[in-house]
This record gives C-alpha cells, structure tokens and sequence, in this order.
C-alpha cells in the first residue's frame, strides 16, 4: 500500500468518525440497549455474568465494553451515559476500515479506496455503529475472518489459519445468527470451487489439465483454527472460568431461536422488509432514503468478477467468492421470516465490499482523464448523498419512525418522564425509597435501566 492509499484510508477514518462519533446521546436508548446495558454493568460491578441461551446474544459486546468503562473514569452505572455505551460499537465500526489493509489485493487498491468510503459513509453501518447492540461486532469479527481467510489462502501460514478461527469463535460468541454466515462462506467456498472447475473445463482443457490445487489446509493449519476458535468459544461461553453450564447453552440457545425464526416472534416481516429500508424508502413528510447506489456498483463489481480478468479486476477468483457468499447470505435473511433491521448489516458488508471493486472498475472502464474526473465526480457525488443521509439520520431523525432504520424505538418522551419521577423521588417523603410501579401492556424497557 502506498502513501496515497494510505491517506485516502485515514481520510475515510477520519469521516467515519465525524458520521459516528459527535452526539451520542442524541436517542434515547433502545430497549434492546438498555437490556445490554443492565448486564454490562452486572458483569462490570459485580463480576457476574453467565449466558443466557433465550435472550440476549452472546458476551463479546459486555466484555469488550469493560475496557471503555475503565477508561472512561466512571464508578458506577449513576455516572454511566448513554453515549459511553455506544464508543464500543463506534470503534468496531470504524473499525472496519483498518481490517480492509488486509484484503487489499483481494479488492485492488481502488477497490479498497472506495469500499473504505463507502462503508465510513453507508447510512446503515452509521446508525447501527451508533447503537449499543451486538450486530456491529459481528460484522467487524465476519470481516475479520474473511480477512484473515484471504491472507490464509495467499500464504499458506498457520498463523492466518489460526486467525481465521478465531474470527469464527467471535462470530460464535457474538450472536447466534453466526450460523447463517458460516452457512453463506462454506457455500461460497464449494460454488467458487465448482465454477472454477466448469470454467476451466469450458476452455478446453480437460480435467486432467486442470491444475491440481491443495484445496483441504494441512492438518496442522486446520488444528491451529480449530484451536483458537474453540479457544475463545471455551473462554467467553464460560464467562473465563466460572460458568461451565454456558458451553452446552451455546447449542441449546438454537431451539428458541428456531422457534422465533419460525414465526413465534412480534419481529414477523415480509421477505422485501431489508431492501425496502435499504434501497427505497419514504414515508410523508420525509426526504427519501435510499442506499440503492451501493447495490448498484455491488451488481457492477461482481459481474466483473464472473466476466472480467486481472486486467480490470485484481483478483477475479476472490471477487466471485464474495459475490457467492453475499447472495446467498442476502438469500438467507430474505427467506428467514424473522427479521429486525440491523440484521441487513450483516449481507450488506459484502455488498459493500463488491461496491468498492464496482467503482473501481467503472474508472478503469474510461482511459481518457477528462472522462474518469466525472467519474470520480459521480462517486464522489454518491459517497456525499450517502453521507448526507447518515448525518440526517443520526442528527435530525435518529429516533423518528420516518428514518428506515428506526425500529421499536423508545420515544424521546420517556427521558421526560425519567426527569419527572427524579423530580417527585427528590420532594416526596421516602425520596428515592418511594416505590415505583410501571405498568404496560408492552415491554416498558428502557424505563428499569433509566431509573
């Protein structure tokens, strides 16, 4: 990677910030959020915490947590603000961009550029970052293990291999929905297999011309992977040590998840709910919100990848393993009637990551400069429009049902009705000791955390 690479990296970090950082406390709390919340401060006071095979996900996010509370100088949950619970997810977010260096000559250096760009200023990887739940680890540890996997197969080292695996143990102790990841890759590995096998069958070769790649690791690469995801599953599931019922919960968590996914959850929706909030969306009284021009040039960058050659796309055979996995992993979630918003971070990553190798292609489509300044005009005139709605979204609408990924959200309100009942617990004669009953026909989550 060049000098220029580089700064066009720290630039996209830097944006990334500016999109996520400023004015956390802007939206109240989710309940989901506030739920995290409880056990984080569980774990960080107490030192409790044992997996919960029904509810919610895995314990990467509260131990991850740990290190923003010791250093934020807070000494209990009264001096825990919203906004200190959401720099973790923050970080992971822009963390993303540091984890494309390693997929570099997977994506090309262009392709890398613009899929830095694209995920600082993706309106959806903004406002999740902005939220205290588990999705946006999963996404930075899938990329990971993407990553590390591409280093693997360029170097044939035990320590990506190991790296690689571990990536699949975060992924595991994240969220449950970390199966259908693991069901995408190893579906992406045998159809790249096989379409590379076809190919090269089509271009008159026979098979016994067909160079005879290793394609199984050696045994020490897979014990190695093996190693450092079990590894972390072991540490993590057990809470380090001290929670041994948490390694048979990590398998049984699977029945009640099947059972929502099945239909048995408030969270049913139709099978276009995530290209409905990501490709078109716009309620009365709203700007339109549309994140259509990063499927457009995803479209475009795999397409490459099945026509082109090294010539316009750096790595051909890469570029089709991911277009393999984004679309059977978009398939997935599609057909799943469970569905929650955040969840299309999950396919939308690789559909970024094919945006990238899209616009990089579409430059190297045009030779003369005056052609390619308007085309890097055009891409530049997208990544501002994107921005510019992830800046509304998290400003102006961040807890508005007219911004797309606004779901079950808490009402801005309920910090009102937080002041009233401190306002009455300061006056009345049992002050704070004075009991407090909510009643609800639904959940009445964040209420028990903000009070």
């Amino acid at each position: 990677m060049n000098r220029w690479s580089a700064l066009a990296l720290l630039l996209a970090i830097a944006g990334a910030l500016f999109l996520r950082a400023p004015q956390l406390n802007q939206r109240p709390l989710h309940n989901d959020e506030s739920l995290n919340a409880v056990k984080l401060t569980a774990l960080w006071q107490t030192g409790d915490y044992k997996y919960d095979p029904h509810e919610y996900h895995g314990p990467t996010l509260y131990y991850c947590a740990l290190p923003v509370l010791w250093l934020t100088g807070v000494k209990n949950s009264f001096e825990l603000s919203d906004a200190q619970l959401r720099i973790v997810t923050v970080a992971f977010g822009v963390g993303l961009i540091l984890l494309l260096v390693l997929r570099g000559d997977g994506l090309g250096r262009i392709g890398m550029i613009w899929a830095a760009v694209f995920l600082a200023v993706s309106p959806a990887m903004v406002f999740y970052s902005r939220y205290f739940i588990h999705e946006m680890l999963l996404v930075f540890f899938t990329l990971l293990t993407l990553a590390a996997g591409w280093r693997y197969a360029q170097s044939r080292k035990t320590v990506w291999a190991a790296v690689t695996g571990a990536g699949v143990g975060l992924m595991f102790a994240t969220k449950e929905t970390f199966v259908l990841t693991v069901a995408a890759l190893t579906f992406a590995l045998v159809a790249a297999r096989l379409w590379n096998r076809w190919r090269a069958q089509r271009s008159s070769q026979s098979a016994a011309a067909i160079p005879k790649v290793k394609w199984t690791p050696p045994w020490r690469h897979i014990a190695a992977a093996s190693a450092a995801g079990g590894l972390l599953w072991l540490l993590f599931f057990t809470s380090f040590f001290t929670n041994a019922a948490g390694l048979l919960d990590s398998f049984k968590t699977y029945l009640p998840w099947l059972n929502r996914a099945g239909g048995a959850s408030p969270h049913i929706n139709p099978w276009y709910f995530y290209f409905e909030r990501l490709l078109w969306f716009h309620p009365p009284k709203s700007p339109p919100w549309t994140e259509a021009a990063i499927l457009i040039l995803g479209l475009i960058g795999a397409a490459a990848g099945f026509c082109g050659n090294r010539s316009r796309v750096a790595a051909p055979g890469f570029v089709r393993f991911l277009s393999f996995f984004t679309f059977a992993l978009t398939g997935l979630y599609t057909v799943i009637a469970y569905k929650t918003p955040w969840c299309a971070l999950n396919f939308w990553l690789g559909m970024i990551l094919l945006a990238g190798v899209g616009a990089a292609v579409l430059l190297d489509s045009f030779r003369d400069r005056f052609t390619r300044v308007l085309v890097v005009g055009l891409l530049g005139a997208v990544a501002l429009h994107l921005a510019a709605q992830a800046w509304l979204h998290g400003r102006e609408f961040p807890a508005d049902v007219r911004n797309p990924y606004v779901y079950a959200q808490t009402s801005p309100h309920a910090r009102e009705l937080v002041a009233r009942v401190r306002a009455i617990g300061q006056v009345a004669p049992d002050g704070f000791a004075t009991t407090l009953k909510v009643i609800s026909p639904e959940s009445y989550w964040p209420l028990p955390w903000s009070l």
